[in-house]
Order: C-alpha cells, then structure tokens, then sequence
C-alpha cells in the first residue's frame, strides 16, 4: 500500500489514480475531520472520467494515516518545520500541519499544480496550503462545507467541548446527528459514527484543538480573515450548507478571481457531496471546465 514517510512518526497513506504527464493540474482530496480517502467515491469517479490524476489522502490522525499521539502540552501550532526539525519527536493535529503534509507528499510525486479539493476540517488545511504555505501550487480550490464560518464568540461558547479529553469521542459523535439529513441512508450515518469510534480520543481532540478550541485556530472566522485574506489569488468554488456558511466566502474573505463562486446546497446536512452528488458533481465538473483546468497546466485562467 502506498504510504509517505513524513518523519520518524508520521506516514501518510494516499492512493494516486488516473493518468500521469497530462500537461493538466492533478487533484488533490482532503477530506474533514474522522473521515478519508473513501468519502470521495462519490466523486471520484467524475473525476476520472474527464482524464484527471487524482490523488486523495488520509490526514495524519485518520484512516490507515499514522495516528501517533500528541505531545503532551502542545496548545498552539509548533510551526511549519517543527516535525522536521525534531525528527518526530512533536507531533501535533493542527490544519496548517496537515497542509504541509499534503505538501511535501505533493512534491515528492513530482506534481508542479494543483486542485485543491476538500471538505470540512479539510478545508482548513486546503486554504493554508493555497494562501500561505505553498500558494503557486495550487491552481484552484473546491471546498465542502468550510468550517471556518463560526466566529471567537461562537467558538467560546462551547468550551465545554474540551473540558474532558477522555470524553471527546462521546462528544465528536453526538455531533453527528445534528449535521447528518434524515434524507441520508442509514447505514451512511452509522459509517460515519463507526469510524468516529475508532479515533484515538488524545488525536481527536487535539484535531478539535488545532481545529477550532485555540483561540488562534484557522476554524474561527476572524482569524480565517487575517491568515488567507488577499492571499488566496487562485480561483474558488465553495459548496455550503448554510447561508451563514456562505457569507464567509461570499461576503467577507477577498475574491482570489472573477470565476469565484459560491453554492448553498440547502436541507442535506454537512455530507452533501455524497447526498446529493449528481447534482454537486454536475456543478463541479461545469466550474473546472469553465476555469480552464481541462487546459494544459499553464493555461488556467486566474481572474482579476
């Protein structure tokens, strides 16, 4: 099985489907918080279908990806090279990490551009990448339902949250009832609650942590604002559940170009993509046309 070796502690593990030396972007999946490489079989095949490499990732922490458990004390990003550095030795959760991880395994495939495709916590790390840690990489970006609507105050609220580490797993699944449709099939919801249950509570919640719970986290709006704001100059489309959720996108965070766009897939829960996903993918295969990221990989058109 394909795995990349981070460092010492951290493997990641990606499957890598499609055809090689297109002269096109390849894509890239990241998917949110519990979830990996499979969320994407709803899309995957479309993606295919147009000719694409695609590439999806299990984030470190999820799936068959190495889920070493957290330094002890780490309440803040440790920075960019802190895995590197140390060998290992600290291990941390944080969406900004994850962007480096998806990276530097970027870099060892050889892939000179991207499309960026995510969701939720997912889509953290997505924008991190394109706005700050790799930015002429990434040719667009696609995210799911970003996580980055909710507000300083929204997120103190609910302090609580973290209050009993060893409780986080109980906590994370009771969630997700509140984001899942009744329009979802059962066994979907079940999936997605088996494998909540097999996260390590310590990883999930530094996730969470690195998330949302540091008051410097990228899953709050306003620091969302001041880490990608004017530095996102790719194209993107969004995909939301709420039209709280697309005012971010929409209203607050600068255009990165004149084919930005925002889509409210309203009444089918957080997982959507999967809901409802000849309608979603419809719409994703249309925008990627329309940006040009059939074209050969220097002919996508950045906007204004």
């Amino acid at each position: 099985m394909p795995y990349f070796k981070i460092n010492a502690k951290i493997s990641i593990f990606y499957l890598d489907e499609g055809p090689r030396d297109t002269g096109r972007p390849a894509v890239l999946l990241i998917p949110g918080l519990s979830c990996d490489v499979h969320d994407w079989s709803w899309q995957i095949p479309s993606l295919l279908e147009l000719g694409l490499r695609v590439i999806s990732i299990d984030p470190r922490g999820q799936g068959k990806s190495s889920n070493p458990r957290p330094t002890p004390g780490v309440m803040s990003w440790p920075g960019a090279d802190a895995f590197k550095a140390h060998h290992g030795r600290i291990v941390d959760y944080y969406p900004q990490t994850t962007a480096h991880d998806a990276a530097a395994l970027l870099r060892e495939l050889g892939i000179r551009q991207v499309i960026l495709i995510s969701h939720s916590l997912g889509d953290l790390a997505a924008y991190y990448l394109a706005a700050v840690a790799r930015p002429g990489l990434v040719k667009a970006i696609v995210a799911f339902d970003p996580v980055h609507r909710w507000t300083n105050a929204d997120r103190d609220s609910s302090k609580a949250f973290f209050s009993q580490p060893e409780d986080i797993v109980a906590k994370f699944m009771g969630l997700i009832p509140t984001i899942c449709p009744a329009t979802m099939p059962p066994w979907q919801a079940a999936w997605f609650r088996r494998r909540a249950m097999e996260m390590d509570p310590e990883v999930l919640w530094a996730q969470c942590w690195g998330g949302w719970g540091d008051k410097q986290a990228l899953g709050r709006m306003e620091n969302a604002v001041d880490v990608y704001g004017g530095k996102l100059r790719c194209p993107r489309l969004v995909f939301v559940s709420t039209e709280a959720g697309a005012k971010v996108d929409r209203d607050v965070l600068p255009r990165g170009s004149d084919l930005d766009e925002v889509v409210l897939i309203d009444g089918d829960g957080h997982w959507f993509h999967q809901v409802r996903d000849s309608e979603v993918n419809l719409k994703l295969v249309e925008w990627l046309k329309k940006a040009g990221a059939l074209k050969g990989v220097n002919d996508m058109r950045n906007g204004a």
